[in-house]
C-alpha cells in the first residue's frame, strides 16, 4: 500500500515540476518579463531570522520592495540608455 502512495506521490511530484516549466516558459514568452531578487539577511540580525523569513508574507514590505526595485530598475534603465544614446553619437 506504501508503494502505491509513494508512486502516487512521485508522479504529482514530476507533473507539478512539468506544470511549473510549462507555466515559467509560457510567462517568457507572453507574459511580462521579470527578474527574481533574492534578499538575505542583513548582517547583524541573525537572531531576528524569523522575523526575517515571515517578511515574505507581510503585504506592506512587499509594497515597500516594490516600490523601491521600481525605481532602481527604472535608474539603472535609463543609465543604460543614455550610454547606448551617447555610443551612437559617439
Amino acid at each position: 500500500m506504501t508503494d502505491l502512495r509513494n508512486n502516487a506521490s512521485q508522479k504529482k511530484r514530476k507533473d507539478m515540476n512539468k506544470y511549473r516549466e510549462h507555466r515559467e516558459s509560457f510567462e517568457r514568452v507572453m507574459g511580462k518579463p521579470k527578474i527574481n531578487v533574492s534578499v538575505e539577511l542583513p548582517k547583524g540580525y541573525e537572531k531576528q531570522r524569523k522575523e526575517f523569513l515571515d517578511l515574505k508574507n507581510e503585504e506592506s514590505f512587499l509594497k515597500d520592495v516594490g516600490k523601491a526595485l521600481d525605481k532602481v530598475v527604472k535608474k539603472h534603465l535609463k543609465r543604460e540608455a543614455l550610454k547606448k544614446k551617447g555610443e551612437k553619437r559617439g
